[in-house]
């Protein structure tokens, strides 16, 4: 018996060419509807894959929250620890942990040079000797267990003297330092040393470090949008520093304003601006309290402003930063002319690389938005232009003397220049170790005489353009 056979070669018919393609064909068009059926159930198994995969990772925005998160928690525990060394400052023992430290570092720096010294061998550690072992128990010798030997001493009571000696040596200098917290002179440049009767460095560069710290946790806040954390933070930085000061040593009043403007808060951005001095020059207080008055007085009409007080706001303004009313004024010429102006950043008072900064913020565009707000600040301009200086004009109107920007700038050129050489001076003094470090310091300060000078040529091209223009006519 043999395998069963096909019908037609049982037949007798012989297989030719048609008949083989046929099968061929048959087979194939089998395959391909299998193969059809395959990737259809694939492709759904697919994409459930990938909305399970979406559904059960974290996407970019998601990481960098968590980021974020992480950061801001790092950033609050360096600020406790060192919040708990401030409140209870031993300058012994803060003297004694900074020499531990630094000696421990030099030890890891000389062990590092001698492992990364070519032909260095790992040297086998030995058995310790007998001065490092800790005797326990009735090993230990006379004197450090019983209390009838002269040279016993009680443990618990040296610690209780030590604990003494430390209290009466500790100082909370969140109290002591308030109001000039880690600043050596005041604003006159008095030694505040009789003040605080311990302002030593170290305890300086402690609470400089807070400040810094405290800083960066309040941006930290700002960007992951909890502004009720930044405000404490920032508030409680202001109060150290404190509020009548006019050289604070951070910028947090003028991160503080800028949030009360960003979350619309004008009530408070208003007792801010009222509690500091009147003659504080920041131009993120000053610019941004004749605006509000504005708003105030203007558009939404409220009871208690006038154009009066507005005007008198924007007087101080322009008296603090003058080169910022022209900025403002006539945005779109000067938008025309200056270039590289995102590259200011934590300008000076009073300077026009913090007008050009100014100009570079959020607060250019609460301005322009603002309706009849630029056109108000150029009225204003062109009256007191045309106007002549009165010497018994009050605090509320604004001198043509006031507006005056060309002999400030030129002074401002002068004082660099005169600073300038004076660093050259000192450079040329001092030997130089290699010459490769005199091109590096020579580069960089060609590049920044170049950006200084380069914003004060735009500025004056600017006004030029406008006196051409006819801008000033009315004045």
């Amino acid at each position: 018996m043999g395998k069963k056979g096909n019908s037609k070669a049982n037949d007798g018919e012989k297989w030719g060419h048609d008949q083989h393609q046929d099968r061929l064909h048959k087979k194939i068009d089998k395959q391909k509807s299998s193969q059809e059926a395959q990737s259809s159930s694939s492709s759904k198994a697919i994409k459930g894959y990938h909305r399970s995969m979406l559904l059960s990772h974290d996407n970019h925005e998601k990481r960098q929250e968590g980021k974020l998160r992480l950061h801001i928690s790092k950033t609050k525990r360096e600020i406790e620890a060192i919040r708990r060394r401030l409140k209870s400052w031993d300058e012994v023992s803060e003297r004694q942990q900074r020499r531990k430290s630094e000696e421990e570092e030099m030890k890891k720096r000389k062990r590092e040079d001698e492992e990364s010294a070519p032909g260095y061998k790992r040297k086998r550690k030995g058995r310790l000797g007998p001065e490092t072992w800790k005797l326990r128990g009735a090993a230990r010798p006379a004197w450090e267990v019983y209390d009838f030997d002269t040279r016993y001493i009680d443990p618990h009571m040296k610690a209780h003297q030590d604990a003494l000696e430390r209290a009466k040596r500790s100082l909370n200098t969140f109290h002591v330092c308030k109001g000039s917290f880690g600043k050596y002179d005041d604003d006159e440049g008095n030694k505040l040393e009789d003040r605080h009767g311990n302002n030593s460095p170290l305890m300086i560069e402690s609470c400089r470090k807070f400040l810094s710290l405290s800083m960066q946790y309040a941006l930290l806040n700002l960007e992951a949008r909890k502004f009720k954390s930044a405000r404490e933070t920032l508030l409680e930085i202001i109060e150290l520093e404190g509020v009548n000061t006019l050289k604070p040593l951070t910028n947090a009043r003028c991160r503080l304003m800028r949030m009360y403007l960003e979350a619309n808060r004008p009530d408070s951005a208003r007792r801010l601006w009222e509690k500091l001095p009147t003659y504080y020059s920041s131009i993120w207080i000053r610019y941004s309290a004749a605006l509000l008055e504005f708003v105030s007085w203007k558009i939404l009409e409220e009871k208690g402003s006038s154009e009066e007080s507005a005007k008198k706001l924007l007087a101080q303004a322009i008296r603090s930063n003058v080169y910022c009313a022209y900025y403002i004024a006539f945005h779109e010429t000067f938008q025309q002319v200056m270039e590289y102006t995102d590259e200011v950043e934590d300008a000076e008072d009073g300077t026009l690389d913090q007008a050009i900064e100014y100009y570079n913020s959020e607060e250019m565009g609460n301005w322009v938005g603002t309706e009849g707000a630029v056109e108000w600040i150029r009225s204003v301009i062109l009256e007191s232009l045309d106007g002549d200086d009165d010497p018994e004009s009050d605090e509320i109107g604004l001198k043509k003397s006031d507006l005056e920007w060309e002999e400030k700038l030129v002074k401002v050129e002068k004082d660099y220049e005169v600073m300038a050489s004076a660093e050259d001076k000192n450079e040329d003094e001092v030997e130089e170790d290699s010459i490769s470090e005199k091109e590096d310091l020579e580069g960089n300060g060609e590049a920044s005489e170049v950006d200084f000078l380069m914003f004060t040529g735009m500025f004056r091209t600017g006004m030029d353009m406008l006196t051409d223009s006819g801008a000033f006519s009315s004045a």
